[in-house]
């Protein structure tokens, strides 16, 4: 057994020659009573109804199970100190892993085989029976630590090669996510000049149209069509290519009366009120405003369509000392939990018409400005955004370019 993490395991539980043979003259004794025992041992281990739900693969799985363990209790009496043996007894721990079996499981299983064991060599009235009940008590204590450490091992590989495949998966999906951003940019650079162009050229057909010409509201629909497509090439093109923030002082709640204004007369917002009062501690943030006037409107439209007919979205600010909390809050259909988890992945979406950027461009621009943004819903309950970004302080905005 040289080099065997036996023979260390022996020395520190005090496991001797006298122990060892103390074991091996109890084999005349228990080998013949083995059978039983053993069917004593998984008698009691399936009454309990958390026992029997581990063992799924019906009496075939139960028998493999039962002579298995047989072989294991010759083992022990017929005690082989080599490497192979230690293998064997590590990999009855790994066959738990496999199986699904709890680790605690292994302990009480030993408990049990220990109490049938001493139970059946004082009923035989052996000479000495403490002095070699107390070798087998050692030996079990062994046994129970090599079969732990093989469970150990096999649970830490199972869970290593776990992770592995979910980073690999991870590592994956970004790649073709950062090809989809290139194919997206192509096509949207592709598509935004031949756009504008169009729509320049309807607004010229359409001021030559009197105001009473009937084509008039075709007109007008086309335009409002060419300005959806305008905002989904926006979206694509700032997702594959993002701006690098041009920052500086900037105060937010003028930046969210400023939007309000902008984004009055919006479809969507013709249909709901918004509820803002304006904050009265200090606002200010390090950023640009250009792209926090494009995550607010982000935000405002996503509640909006959200929100039921004369439904209210709250808009509010707050702020401590070292960050202004930006929080957008309606009150409408809200998320399931799953759909919550995925609500920042790119171009997942639950609407009938959009990118499923939105939100994904509104964690970016949080991130780059050194903030965060947090979203709390349910369903029938709502939901809540709150962007968080640090006061102005040019030492903790490295990205400041002005």
């Amino acid at each position: 057994m040289q080099d065997s993490p036996l023979r260390e395991m022996r020395s520190s539980i005090g496991f001797d020659d006298r122990d060892a043979d103390n074991v091996r003259s109890l084999a005349g004794l228990v080998t013949p009573a083995i059978p039983a025992l053993v069917d004593r041992f998984y008698q009691q281990l399936l009454q309990q109804e958390r026992t029997r739900a581990i063992f799924t693969g019906g009496e075939r799985q139960i028998q493999r199970l039962r002579d298995a363990l047989t072989l294991w209790l010759r083992d022990v009496f017929h005690r082989v100190d080599d490497q192979a043996y230690y293998d064997r007894r590590r990999r009855i721990g790994s066959a738990h892993v496999r199986a699904g079996v709890p680790q605690h499981y292994l302990v009480a299983g030993m408990e049990l085989i220990w109490q049938e064991l001493e139970r059946r060599i004082r009923d035989a009235g052996i000479p000495h029976a403490a002095d070699k009940l107390q070798s087998l008590r050692k030996l079990l204590a062994i046994e129970l630590a090599v079969m732990l450490e093989g469970y150990k091992e096999s649970y830490s590989e199972q869970v290593r090669k776990v992770e592995r495949s979910a980073v690999q998966e991870k590592l994956t999906r970004a790649q073709h996510l950062a090809e989809i951003g290139q194919l997206a940019a192509s096509l949207a650079h592709e598509i935004k000049n031949p756009l504008a162009g169009i729509s320049g050229a309807i607004q010229i057909i359409r001021d030559a149209m009197a105001s009473d010409d009937p084509h008039q509201p075709i007109v007008t629909e086309m335009l409002g069509q060419i300005g959806r497509l305008d905002a989904t090439v926006k979206d694509l093109l700032q997702y594959a290519r993002p701006t690098p923030p041009r920052a500086g002082r900037v105060a937010l709640d003028e930046v969210v009366t400023r939007v309000l204004t902008v984004m009055q007369e919006e479809p969507a917002l013709q249909r709901v009120r918004i509820a803002y009062g304006r904050a009265q501690t200090d606002t200010t943030v390090y950023a640009d405003d250009t792209q926090i006037e494009r995550l607010l409107m982000n935000l405002i439209l996503n509640a909006a369509h959200a929100s039921d007919d004369g439904g209210v979205i709250d808009l509010s600010i707050a702020s401590n000392t070292s960050h202004v909390k930006l929080i957008v809050k309606d009150r409408g259909k809200g998320m399931s939990s799953e759909v919550r988890e995925r609500a920042f992945e790119p171009f997942f979406t639950t609407k009938a018409k959009g990118t499923g950027l939105g939100l994904t461009i509104c964690r970016r621009i949080a991130e780059v400005h050194g903030g965060d943004i947090e979203l709390e819903s349910g369903l029938r309950k709502g939901t809540t955004v709150t962007v968080i970004l640090p006061h102005s302080n040019t030492d903790k905005n490295p990205t400041a370019t002005r």
